[in-house]
């Protein structure tokens, strides 16, 4: 519990050193005459409030340091832990202990036979003590008497159980109000609290994960864009290689072609019509010649 104030007490003395400087700076700017009263009243009372709450803290620490410090034999000396809800009972005010002390010798049974052993000839003569068909039928004036007595015995106690009882509720009541809600408020706001720290926490050691698997992906995509532009330039090389051969080809060819046609037309130009004649009349002849010996070939 200490503990638990003393950081209740940390927390509330930061908020009021956060708060208390700006005051001050607002307070220290140019105001009306009212403002100015008021941020001053303002300024005193945070003032105040910071100090009451250095006090209760310096107060726990004391505290903390006295009955929690390192002279406090833990292990021989441990603090006392309450527990939270009463031992088990039955009927309402009997422990469940001395049921089962006495289960494994009387049974389920045990503990109201013993009473019935003990309780029953405190308020009974023993001459009715027995059980038998006629005890219904026992009466009179000694019978009602005692009936009304155990009556009115058992109105008392009933009463004085129901005022311990509410005195008890009410002071829970006081206890969960003053104590225990603000308490489970702020243990389920830091609860909350340490759950989404620890979310942040798993997705911060989750981050290098992420750079790593986006570092991959970049060098991907570098790759493929690696890739495509190599590709690029080998088509604009091999495009550029394909125009110089086809370059070559075609001029060596127009060359070619060029210059058989200036032989054709040089040769065709040198000859005189009476060298064409001549040239005629012996092909002529050449072929008169070749067609006799190929008629004569067959005779022979």
């Amino acid at each position: 519990m200490a503990l638990s104030f003393r950081n209740l007490g940390l927390r509330i003395e930061r908020f009021g050193t956060l708060i208390l400087p700006s005051v001050r700076a607002a307070s220290s700017t140019p105001q009306t005459a009212p403002a100015g009263d008021y941020l001053k009243k303002v300024e005193d009372v945070a003032s105040k409030y910071s100090q009451h709450i250095s006090e209760a803290v310096n107060r726990w620490e004391k505290c903390d340091e006295v009955y929690y410090g390192k002279e406090r034999d833990m292990k021989n000396f441990p603090t006392v832990k309450y527990p939270i809800t009463h031992p088990k009972v039955r009927l309402g005010f009997l422990p469940d202990s001395w049921f089962q002390a006495l289960y494994p010798k009387t049974g389920v049974t045990g503990i109201f036979f013993m009473s019935n052993i003990y309780f029953r000839p405190l308020p009974f003569p023993v001459r009715i003590n027995c059980v038998s068909s006629q005890q219904g039928d026992l009466g009179g004036r000694p019978s009602f008497r005692r009936t009304w007595r155990v009556c009115g015995y058992s109105h008392v106690a009933y009463q004085t159980i129901r005022s311990y009882y509410q005195q008890t509720s009410r002071r829970r009541l006081r206890e969960q109000t003053r104590y225990h809600k603000p308490m489970n408020a702020l243990i389920g706001n830091l609860d909350k609290t340490v759950s989404t720290a620890d979310e942040e926490i798993a997705r911060s050691l989750a981050v290098k994960d992420l750079i790593k698997a986006k570092e991959e992906n970049l060098d991907l995509q570098l790759e493929a864009a690696y890739r495509e532009r190599l590709q690029q330039v080998y088509r604009a090389v091999h495009r550029r290689l394909d125009y110089h051969v086809e370059y070559e080809n075609t001029k060596r060819r127009f060359q070619q072609q060029h210059m058989i046609h200036w032989v054709v037309n040089n040769v065709i130009q040198g000859i005189t019509p009476s060298q064409e004649k001549e040239t005629l009349t012996h092909c002529i002849g050449e072929l008169r010649r070749l067609a006799k010996m190929s008629q004569a070939a067959p005779s022979v």
